[in-house]
């Protein structure tokens, strides 16, 4: 039955998860495979017209060993516990994958130039790998030069556990994944309104109303919006941090980078480097920036010139030049701010207890990575464990 023919009464759910993302699909489906007392009536609702539209099917698709963070963090501990699942999961699924393994390298420009700071962030990066358990290996100029020939670096840490997944493909296997256990997804549906009785959640949008005993806002960009809807008040505020992709056009530079590359960089940086970005189809880009935007859907107004992408990577590949590149795509990723301007951890919030509302916000990167371990982390809350096992 299409959805807009739906009666009234039909739009009684369990749980209503906003956000057909990769963790809002990861989510459903973790929700559907759990034993619980009965089965679990389950609505994702989508403002687009398809899942993964917006932060998950725009990015780098790097599955992200978690060092990169605060290892006290969910950020690393679940990014960790995350990549390992979804290397699993796609080799399983036949989802495409490339196990290229990432190097983290210092440039001889760098060290000329008395920028150590960028050497010493090594040392950061090696105790954050041995505290969340990562394999790291420290290598030198002529080791990485046996690897990468092509590669102008001094040395560098290469994590051999990182792949890169498609994430459009990983995300559409999730949400699968999700229908196959009951799950209902409502796209074209966004949320405008929601109140709640102390018993449930009535959700408006410009289509239907929907009731739900549980809420989980897994809204990426829009979450802060969600959050302060279900909330009734300015809970969470995002920061939009846009980053654009530059691809490497000509096959004969293209095959010049067979591995992730990224720069090292000191702990306050904003993103983890532009850097080489070879993708499981072939094909390579260089990217992405960190430029703060106020419109979360402006992907592609003011694009940066890219002879500020080649400044950040000629130093390690001099034989790139501007003419090689052409401008690809953007992502906008949900950053949130602490008071200190520094960045935050993920938010996982039980905001109610009963009934249940659970809010998400900050899901930026290594998002992609953390999502099956998030989508545990979330269904084990005690709120939803109490909830639906009674």
């Amino acid at each position: 039955m299409p959805w807009a023919e739906r009666p009234e009464s039909m739009n009684m759910y369990d749980i209503c998860i906003v956000g057909a993302g990769v963790v809002g699909c990861a989510i459903a489906r973790e929700l559907g495979r759990r034993r619980w007392d009965r089965p679990l009536r389950i609505i994702v609702l989508e403002r687009n017209q398809s899942a993964g539209l917006e932060t998950s099917g725009r990015n780098s698709g790097v599955l992200h060993s978690g060092i990169h963070e605060n290892p006290h963090s969910l950020k690393a501990r679940l990014a960790h516990e995350g990549s390992a699942l979804a290397v699993s999961y796609a080799t399983e699924r036949g989802i495409p994958l490339l196990n290229t393994g990432m190097i983290i390298a210092v440039a001889w420009e760098d060290i000329r130039r008395g920028l150590w700071k960028e050497a010493s962030s090594l040392r950061r990066l090696w105790f954050n790998a041995w505290k969340t358990g990562t394999r790291v290996t420290f290598v030198t100029a002529s080791r990485l030069r046996a690897w990468e020939p092509s590669l102008h670096a001094c040395c560098g840490i290469v994590i051999p556990s990182v792949s890169v997944i498609d994430p459009q493909a990983f995300v559409q296997s999730l949400k699968a994944d999700a229908e196959e256990t009951g799950s209902v997804f409502a796209f074209n549906h966004p949320v405008t309104g929601i109140q709640d009785d102390g018993r449930a959640y009535t959700l408006s949008t410009d289509r239907q109303t929907i009731h739900a005993t549980c809420l989980i806002n897994a809204a990426g960009l829009h979450s802060d919006h969600i959050a302060n809807l279900a909330c009734h008040s300015e809970l969470y505020t995002l920061q939009p941090i846009r980053g654009e992709y530059y691809e490497v056009v000509p096959p004969e530079k293209r095959a010049l980078v067979r591995r992730l590359i990224y720069p090292a960089l000191p702990p306050q940086a904003t993103g983890k480097g532009i850097h080489f970005s070879p993708r499981p189809d072939g094909r390579l880009f260089i990217g992405p920036n960190a430029v703060p935007v106020t419109d979360k859907l402006n992907y592609t107004s003011t694009k940066t010139p890219p002879g500020l992408f080649i400044e950040a990577v000629q130093k390690f590949l001099p034989a790139l030049e501007e003419q090689d590149l052409r401008w690809a795509y953007a992502g906008i990723r949900p950053c949130a701010i602490a008071a200190d301007g520094s960045k935050r951890d993920f938010i996982v919030s039980t905001d109610r207890a009963e009934p249940p509302l659970i809010n998400l916000v900050g899901i930026e990167s290594p998002g992609l990575s953390a999502s099956l371990a998030l989508a545990r982390h979330v269904v084990d809350l005690p709120c939803i464990q109490q909830r639906f096992r009674l």
